[in-house]
């Protein structure tokens, strides 16, 4: 598989509990309850089969939609486009968690 949009976008999931997660996804959305993040690929049929293809281009059979990561909506508090990457690979947002803002 090869991106299709380029490298995917760095985003920070923080949840109820305090932990943070750290992805790559070009876009997500909320479906039946979720956080459903994704990613535009280009993949052979050997490949779509191995993942979960949520929708396909008409014009090119290779490009499809894959599923990254899905969340319950009711586990998670904040949702974002992350900063640059701070030393210890924490998110850069002031009052989070192992935030290095102001350092």
């Amino acid at each position: 598989m090869e991106f299709v949009a380029g490298p995917p976008a760095r985003r920070h999931l923080t949840l109820k509990d305090g932990t943070l997660l750290e992805l790559w996804a070009d876009g997500y959305g909320i479906v039946n309850g979720a956080y459903e993040f994704s990613a535009l690929v280009r993949a052979t049929e050997e490949e779509q089969g191995q993942a979960h293809v949520l929708a396909r281009t008409p014009s090119d059979s290779h490009r499809v939609m894959v599923a990254v990561a899905r969340l319950a909506t009711g586990s998670v508090r904040d949702v974002h486009t992350a900063s640059r990457p701070s030393r210890d690979g924490a998110c850069v947002r002031p009052g989070l968690p192992g935030s290095s803002a102001g350092e």
